[in-house]
């Protein structure tokens, strides 16, 4: 038998097509595809096509592509996606002749590579291929969901950043579960006009673009819903026992709302490792150059970036955290950074956080209508109330001062907690990344949980909180009744730094953070807020290596920093030369 058979018929001709089936006992195992099947798989794949796209013209408003000219029966090494693949170029459809006749969808196949090839290549292949696996898998039958998403999460996954690993099926799965098919519609228009607008799409800007927009995706819940929810927040450590005592609901009922709030992803545990408890200290920086400039790139190469964002409005232009493990010289490069963005006209406010806290509050959380409506008019009554009667100060603390551990740590030690802040917490991923016996592991974590270097806690997400604002204060007495006041706004992060000065980040429903500036501004309270914009994680990775066991302390990253200060200092005093110039 010859290595290839060309297959065509009068109806192919008519059409222009070329079937070829590649029928070797290396390609297909010795599997071959007769001229009748060929005929009836071409047939389906033009019928198919001509479907789709319809499909993407009357739907999503995109120029479908050519129909293939082509079919190319081939072997799954030779496809570049599973199943295969369509080169609009040579209008050639190649197809893994294995996968198609164990069962593997030629609709969701055929779907895929229609919507993949529709859309502008200024996009990221990664992009065009998971909305378009997700189109796919929303049109096959049932019974061949199963086959179609186990290929699918068998794709790798790859690690962006020290806490984030980008996995294909796992992010679109969660989009589907948070907002379903409609979600779908709303992220292929969003992605068309950044193409129509001339706006490129990477693959680290799209990563970082689908963490954002899960995260505006609002699940409703219930007034039992939120109260679990609320007990759960304030009881980081309560058992499904305890919450049902709190709540007044079953124990069984309460697991059973807890597992629906995690399969929506509206509720998820973690396990941390507090920094404070280590040694690394944390600070948020403010900066503010010329309007014309964007001061970002002078922290872009801080070896102590953990994250950054613009603000959108207000003195300042971008709001940094810092992670600096404790050390003189890493926290004396904080201060030459401070003196030489001074000298060149740059402003700095560093606020080191010297205690923590989180208010969570569902007060304002309608369950009718699943919205929240916070009273504005009323809060700016109750912020008078406070400072006149001097409630804030019966109000309960919720920043406490986390002391440095003394527990010894050895370099295995640190490299667990290492895979823990990256998000590895299971035994099994510990031992298999650190090749440590079963025994030895589960008494290191027995012993680092004990010394609360390993903790639970519990996050949650998509509840319409979308608008982030911070508020800085360095009045004692203001930082008081600030405190007390947001403790009825849905979501905030207190920091307190020296002397009581403060710090904070609330999280808003949408047109919030102008109410709530409108609010403080009638209020006549010397803070000043700053509305935010979305946040980019620096390069900051679990520092483990520099962990000294000699001396238990940490080490500095000479290096890095100089290569930072040098860079910063150069771009700082050409800024400076060139507002002089203008």
């Amino acid at each position: 038998m010859p290595s290839n058979i060309a297959v065509t018929s009068s109806h192919l001709m008519t059409l222009g097509w070329t079937v070829i089936s590649k029928c070797t006992p290396q390609s297909l195992k010795g599997k071959c595809y007769s001229s009748k099947s060929m005929q009836s798989i071409d047939s389906k794949i033009i019928e198919l096509w001509r479907s789709c796209s319809r499909i993407l013209d009357e739907r999503f408003g995109l120029n479908p592509p050519d129909i293939p000219q082509t079919i190319d029966m081939t072997s799954a090494l030779q496809v570049y996606r599973f199943g295969g693949h369509y080169d609009p170029e040579s209008m050639v459809f190649a197809l893994d002749g294995d996968s198609i006749s164990n069962g593997l969808s030629l609709l969701g196949i055929v779907y895929r590579e229609c919507l993949f090839n529709a859309l502008p290549t200024i996009l990221c292949e990664e992009l065009r291929h998971d909305l378009s696996l997700q189109f796919a898998l929303y049109n096959i039958e049932k019974k061949e969901k199963g086959r179609w998403t186990s290929e699918w999460n068998s794709l790798p996954n790859r690690r962006i950043r020290s806490n984030l690993v980008y996995g294909s099926y796992r992010m679109m799965n969660w989009i589907h579960t948070l907002g379903g098919e409609k979600q779908l519609d709303s992220l292929l228009h969003e992605f068309v006009c950044m193409a129509k607008y001339g706006k490129p799409v990477d693959f680290i800007d799209y990563v970082e673009y689908m963490m954002r927009r899960t995260q505006e995706i609002e699940v409703g819940f219930s007034h039992a819903e939120a109260k679990i929810l609320d007990t759960l927040l304030k009881n980081e450590n309560a058992s499904y026992r305890e919450v049902a005592k709190i709540t007044g609901f079953s124990e069984s009922w309460v697991s059973t709302r807890i597992n629906r709030l995690k399969n929506k992803y509206v509720l998820t545990g973690l396990t941390i490792t507090p920094f404070s408890k280590i040694g690394i200290r944390t600070f948020h920086v403010l900066l503010s150059a010329p309007s014309w400039s964007n001061p970002t790139h002078f922290l872009t190469d801080c070896p102590f970036l953990y994250s950054i964002q613009p603000v959108l409005s207000g003195p300042w232009q971008v709001l940094a955290r810092l992670a600096i493990p404790d050390t003189v010289e890493n926290i004396q490069s904080l201060n030459r950074m401070e003196s030489t963005l001074h000298e060149n006209g740059i402003a700095v406010d560093i606020a080191e956080t010297y205690s923590a806290g989180i208010s969570n509050s569902f007060y304002h959380y309608k369950v009718t209508n699943h919205r929240w409506e916070i009273p504005w008019v009323a809060m700016e009554g109750w912020g008078h109330r406070i400072k006149k009667e001097s409630l804030d100060k019966v109000v309960e603390c919720i920043d406490f001062p986390s002391k440095t551990t003394d527990t010894y740590l050895d370099p295995i030690d640190m490299q667990i907690l290492g895979l823990i802040h990256r998000g590895n917490s299971s035994t099994r991923t510990i031992r298999k990344s650190l090749s440590i016996g079963q025994n030895n592991l589960i008494k290191r974590i027995k012993r680092l949980t004990s010394a609360e270097l390993i903790q639970k806690r519990w996050s949650v997400y998509n509840l319409g909180l979308v608008e982030r604002v911070s508020l800085r204060t360095t009045d004692k007495r203001t930082a008081s009744i600030l405190d007390a006041w947001v403790r009825d706004l849905p979501r905030t992060y207190l920091h307190y730094g020296p002397k009581r000065k403060l710090f904070m980040i609330t999280e808003l429903p949408a047109g919030g953070s102008t109410k709530l500036m409108s609010v403080l501004h009638n209020l006549r309270w010397p803070v000043i807020v700053s509305p935010l914009g979305s946040s980019v994680w620096g390069h900051w990775t679990f520092p483990d290596s520099l962990w000294c066991v000699e001396t238990q302390s940490w080490q500095t990253p000479k290096k890095e920093i100089e290569i930072w200060l040098d860079k910063l200092t150069v771009s700082s005093e050409l800024l400076a030369q060139n507002q002089n110039f203008s």
